[in-house]
């Protein structure tokens, strides 16, 4: 290993890597008056510019509007739209039913309905219901013989909540009177529902047919039915 020589020089050192520091973004509040006066200037004269732009585009789309092709587009749209409403309110409109007419002929149609039993009473146990019994007998078996009930299923008042009238005829050759005693729920007047002869009809027979003794005899006294 040799010596240095005494005229040798030192090796240099090497100079080190200086990084230049990036200085963060100020707002106006780091800034001067000046610069901030400056700032203020042109963020007002970007405003003005895009208030300008706005209103230019609002200008020419007035023109738009008011140019012949646009308003014939409207004008066809309203006299479409007008079509159609006259086209609306010239349909006929259909008339609401009374209400009182539908309740009277459901209330018909009860006391056709009920007469029918009636009569179907009378073939099975040659007798019309008795008085006290009413339109009970219907229902249930009290004293007749030949009773096939019950005849209805439905309760014994008209649409109006009252109870149907019945009175048993003086002879049984005549039918009953029965009727409804209508919107009113008085009996005997001008509205009653009352039944005609020709409702009393059923399919086993009527009571203008039917002919039998006025006590039945224990051979005509067929399908009893107990309650």
């Amino acid at each position: 290993m040799s010596a240095p020589t005494p005229n040798a020089k030192p090796a240099a050192k090497a100079a080190p890597l200086r990084v230049r520091r990036r200085e963060p973004v100020r707002g106006l509040r780091w800034r001067s008056a000046e610069e901030r006066r400056e700032a203020k200037l042109k963020i007002a004269a970007i405003r003005r510019e895009a208030e300008a732009r706005r209103l230019k585009e609002m200008r020419l789309d007035m023109r738009v509007l008011r140019s012949p092709k646009a308003m014939l587009i409207v004008l066809a749209v309203m006299l479409l739209l007008g079509f159609a409403v006259t086209a609306a309110l010239d349909k006929p409109v259909k008339p609401r039913p009374d209400q009182t007419l539908l309740m009277r002929e459901r209330a018909r149609r009860s006391v056709k309905v009920a007469a029918q039993a009636l009569t179907l009473y009378r073939v099975h146990t040659l007798q019309w219901p008795r008085e006290q019994h009413g339109l009970a007998a219907l229902l249930r078996r009290y004293d007749a013989y030949g009773w096939k009930g019950p005849y209805i299923n439905w309760a014994l008042t008209d649409p109006w909540g009252t109870p149907f009238v019945y009175h048993a005829p003086d002879s049984r050759y005549e039918a009953p009177i029965f009727f409804s005693c209508g919107p009113d729920t008085l009996p005997d007047t001008a509205d009653d529902i009352r039944a005609v002869p020709e409702d009393f009809v059923c399919d086993e027979g009527t009571w203008r047919r039917t002919e039998a003794p006025e006590t039945p005899t224990p051979e005509t006294q067929t399908d009893e039915v107990t309650p």
